[in-house]
């Protein structure tokens, strides 16, 4: 893990190195302190704060009348999905892991709420390992490596670049995400993608 050999290492030590999203964000019912908190034993208020701030969720929370001390009723019930998904990647990032995994982190809410989230994630992964289990595509085509899995196992291996252009099964998962769109939608949606990786379709 960055060039340490994790076996060396106790399951304490790997632990406190791995930050986690999963597809079902968990909320306590309890405040946006102890929420994000709960991501590192003792964490500051001042951590708090700033790992909410990497997320883009402190300018909600410091809105609410009590900012971090407001309790959330009913395990968050009130907030948004995306809310809650960022006070997720909060969590997971206060304790700012070596290994960041994103477990379908964005697939449960709707396509204008995961790009939002990604555009806020995306500069937190530069400097960190990070593995993105995903169906939807447009959460992982910057990714330098991408394993394309059925039934358990690996059909493909390359970046974004490369399985487009060996037009196989990533090609056309990716492909059938044009289906239903207009020329125009798809080439607002994906041109910038196609170009950031110089693919011809």
């Amino acid at each position: 893990l960055d060039g340490v050999n994790y076996k060396e290492r106790s399951l304490g030590w790997l632990r406190s190195h791995i930050g986690y999203v999963q597809q079902s964000p968990f909320v306590f019912s309890a405040t946006y302190y102890q929420n994000i908190a709960y991501g590192k034993l003792n964490a500051t208020i001042e951590e708090v704060k700033k790992a909410a701030k990497l997320v883009g969720i402190d300018s909600f929370i410091e809105k609410e009348k009590e900012g971090y001390n407001t309790f959330l009723e009913d395990g968050g019930a009130s907030l948004s999905q995306g809310q809650r998904q960022l006070i997720s990647f909060a969590r997971a990032m206060i304790r700012n892991p070596s290994l960041l995994i994103l477990d379908e982190a964005t697939s449960s809410i709707d396509t204008e709420t995961e790009e939002e989230i990604q555009n806020r994630i995306q500069p937190l992964l530069k400097g960190r390992t990070s593995i993105t289990i995903a169906h939807r595509l447009s959460t992982i085509v910057n990714s330098d490596r991408i394993l394309v899995m059925e039934h358990g196992s690996i059909l493909e291996d390359g970046n974004h670049k490369e399985l487009m252009e060996k037009k196989g099964y990533y090609y056309s998962l990716y492909m059938n995400q044009f289906k239903g769109m207009s020329m125009g939608e798809q080439i607002d949606k994906y041109q910038k993608q196609i170009e950031d990786k110089n693919v011809k379709i």
